[in-house]
């Protein structure tokens, strides 16, 4: 396939031999082969794609699960930046694993005893400070950012301006 892609250094052409598609924390993500290597490229980041002429074929011993458990825990070793500690609601803490996957997981598995309202603390692991409010933001009403501060300020900042917007 030939895929025009948005990544963070800016758009890309690619000629892409896709070999399979995996949904992580909400989002699809494609296994490909480019250039004799496998790569990992989220789908919500294509711009465009075209079926090329020549087919696909999936390289000898290609395994997508045992993949994409290696690759998983490389992206999240390189793009984890720092730790939240959250107040989750118990309903927030069923939406962890779910929303940020393995870090998630983690998060709702180190939980400690509930306070009085069924609410409890966890540690999750979050990407640089843009990307980790809107990830918390998510949550809604189902978590409270504890810290760190710089964190806690930036979620107040977004929620303040999201209430004036429509307020």
């Amino acid at each position: 396939m030939r895929a025009h892609y948005r990544r963070w250094g800016g758009e890309v052409r690619r000629e892409l031999h896709p070999l399979g598609l995996v949904l992580k924390a909400g989002n699809w993500y494609l296994a490909a082969s480019v250039d004799g290597a496998v790569r990992t490229y989220r789908v919500s980041r294509f711009l465009s794609a075209t079926v090329a002429d020549d087919p696909c074929e999936r390289p000898d011993g290609f395994d997508l699960a045992a993949y994409w458990e290696e690759a998983s825990r490389g992206l999240e070793a390189r793009v984890l930046r720092g730790t939240a500690r959250l107040r989750v609601s118990p309903a927030g803490r069923r939406l962890l694993p779910a929303m940020f996957g393995a870090a998630g997981a983690r998060a709702a598995d180190g939980v400690g005893a509930p306070d009085a309202d069924g609410w409890t603390e966890v540690d999750l692991e979050v990407e640089e400070l843009p990307v980790a409010v809107s990830d918390i933001l998510r949550l809604g009403l189902e978590a409270e950012v504890l810290g760190p501060p710089e964190l806690r300020a930036e979620v107040t900042r977004s929620v303040t301006g999201l209430a004036q917007r429509y307020g």
